[in-house]
């Protein structure tokens, strides 16, 4: 056999070696990512997402990433007198909080004012420290609720009416920060199943 038969035979297997790489990645998720469709969706929630889950610890950051794909994430803005401000709207016929996921840079007094543009009667349970405050929301009404929550962490809201939370009409606010060294848990990695 000649150098040069030797060298054409081996090219011949590594062609079909990529061919069938290339129908292996094809099947792939990651390749589906690069999509148009799914690049479009790229919008500055989903990038907000993404910046905020390495900040979220392991056992709840699969939570949150499912419930930011439906109602989105904000971050509250700080006002001249130290109280934080966000807006959340209930749109209509989705049993949603848009954003579900309002973000606080540290520990404070947080103002969320809540526009119900849907045509049922809301609730808003929302935590507060030592115990919860509950707005109501009648149908295309706005109001507003301003709570305490001074260490950092993850705090769930959601509206009692008729199971909506069960529906999917939860939130979440996250405040940030360190949480002091005797408040931390001190137990070991759990085993996710």
């Amino acid at each position: 056999m000649t150098p040069m038969r030797s060298l054409a035979r081996r090219r011949r297997p590594s062609a079909a070696m990529l061919f069938l790489a290339f129908l292996g990645l094809t099947g792939c998720g990651y390749l589906k990512l690069l999509r148009p469709s799914v690049l479009k969706q790229l919008n500055p929630r989903v990038v907000a997402l993404v910046n905020e889950l390495p900040r979220v610890d392991h056992p709840n950051d699969a939570i949150v990433a499912r419930l930011f794909a439906q109602d989105g994430l904000s971050h509250a803005k700080m006002s001249k007198n130290g109280v934080m401000r966000d807006e959340i709207h209930v749109p209509p016929d989705q049993l949603i909080w848009e954003p579900a996921i309002v973000v606080m840079p540290r520990g404070g007094e947080l103002e969320l004012t809540f526009q119900n543009n849907d045509q049922a009667m809301h609730m808003a349970l929302m935590p507060t420290n030592g115990g919860r405050a509950l707005l109501e929301l009648p149908m295309h009404h706005a109001g507003r609720v301003r709570i305490r929550l001074d260490e950092p962490g993850l705090y769930w809201f959601g509206c009692p009416v008729a199971n909506h939370a069960g529906r999917g009409m939860l939130g979440l606010i996250l405040v940030s920060g360190e949480v002091p060294t005797e408040a931390r848990l001190d137990r070991p990695r759990q085993r996710r199943r």
